[in-house]
């Protein structure tokens, strides 16, 4: 499935403010002092041409019955639709964000706890750890909220727009940029640790996959199709390798990036690429023990024994981890775009472009529950605990669902 082109320019900015916490100005990789480099980007999930029209839903024999449990919705001004910003649990919390602000509710009831706003378009995040939540910035900044209060605890300037943060180890958190560029930071202070960067194309899809902590490494997957690992107590380069196709392109068809969350079981990462390929991946070397021809922008979920991906085109697969076989494939969502999948006990779910919640039997494929759950739809993958599913559409609307 090709992509919609928007005319949406990037513009990288630099800034300085005074607020509560700590600052830290971060020069650039290339020593200049003013960014003003334009990146065209794509929304993916679209096609340039030919039919867009999502396949109508089939009927299901219904298995599980969805049941809402409580429902916020974020105002208009607080969130952002077309960003992948998600919701993260901390505890009885769970925290969502847009736009310029970013609110704790209480899972299980949904009721609010705090708000803070930011004075900032929110781009990258959210992530926690060491009881700090990160939130990244369209002017670079990398700011760290106490997750009891919300309270700013520290902010560092990286002067580039920041689309992707880590969880956190040894004290450590990592941030993706627009432009490709990494930084390590401390989580005590945002003292910067170390920075690495990779060659960003001029033409990308929006967002970008969030680094992965495994073992001593940060994995990170960047736009021109690699996936680099490096030691998160230096930044020093590990491995790298590719899983965008190789072969003679136009500039649209080489978009190759790896935008789609990886996962890391045991020693093991499974990433995908946009037009490129699955791959299972020795994360101790960097190579590559399995690939299948399957393209995501969406992502993957997976165990030591199975693994679930949404393609490009709106299938969802499930392929044995160990080998990369595919054990079934269902077309009902073709052209609805579905999100990563989540495995959530017994079944695995999906959100739609089209605002439905779909869930899959685990062993055979067959959806056997669903509901509309919104009317803007989703981009961002639903978040299993136990027997709830929480869901935050591309209108701000924050869902908890169980089934019966």
């Amino acid at each position: 499935m090709r992509p919609y082109l928007s005319t949406k320019t990037a513009k990288l900015l630099i800034w300085s403010l005074s607020s509560i916490g700590y600052i830290t100005a971060i020069s650039t990789l290339s020593g200049c002092s003013q960014l003003a480099t334009p990146f065209q980007q794509i929304t993916p999930g679209q096609q340039v041409v030919s039919d867009q029209t999502p396949k109508e839903l089939v009927s299901i024999t219904e298995k599980v019955t969805p049941r809402l449990l409580w429902k916020k919705r974020l105002s208009a001004s607080q969130h952002s639709g077309r960003l992948e910003i998600y919701p993260q649990i901390v505890g009885d919390k769970i925290l969502a964000a847009g736009h310029n602000s970013i609110s704790a509710f209480n899972r299980k009831t949904g009721q609010l706890i705090w708000t803070e706003p930011l004075g900032e378009t929110i781009t990258g995040g959210l992530n926690m750890g060491d009881n700090l939540v990160f939130i990244g910035t369209e002017k670079g900044s990398a700011i760290a909220l106490d997750t009891a209060s919300g309270k700013t605890r520290w902010i560092t300037l990286l002067k580039q727009p920041i689309v992707s943060i880590s969880t956190v180890k040894d004290s450590t958190v990592v941030f993706r940029t627009l432009t490709g560029k990494i930084y390590a930071l401390s989580t005590k202070d945002g003292e910067l640790l170390w920075q690495r960067t990779q060659q960003t194309p001029s033409l990308s899809l929006q967002g970008a996959s969030t680094p992965v902590l495994a073992g001593p490494f940060v994995i990170t997957g960047f736009d021109n199709g690699s996936i680099g690992a490096y030691e998160l107590s230096s930044g020093k380069e590990a491995w790298s390798t590719k899983l965008g196709l190789d072969s003679n392109h136009t500039e649209l068809s080489g978009l190759i990036d790896i935008d789609a969350e990886m996962v890391a079981v045991g020693t093991a990462l499974f990433a995908v690429s946009y037009q490129g390929y699955i791959a299972g991946i020795d994360m101790h070397k960097g190579k590559i023990g399995w690939k299948r021809n399957i393209s995501s922008f969406s992502g993957i979920d997976a165990t030591d024994k199975e693994l679930f991906v949404s393609d490009n085109e709106g299938q969802v697969w499930k392929l044995e981890s160990l080998t990369g076989e595919p054990v079934w494939k269902n077309d009902d969502l073709l052209r609805r775009t579905p999100t990563a999948p989540v495995i959530m006990g017994s079944n695995v779910v999906v959100g739609d472009s089209e605002g439905y919640l779909h869930w899959y039997d685990r062993q055979s494929g067959e959806i056997i529950g669903r509901v509309r759950a919104s009317g803007s739809g989703f981009i961002v993958a639903p978040k299993a605990v136990g027997n709830t599913l929480y869901t935050f559409s591309k209108n701000g609307e924050l869902s908890a669902y169980t089934i019966q």
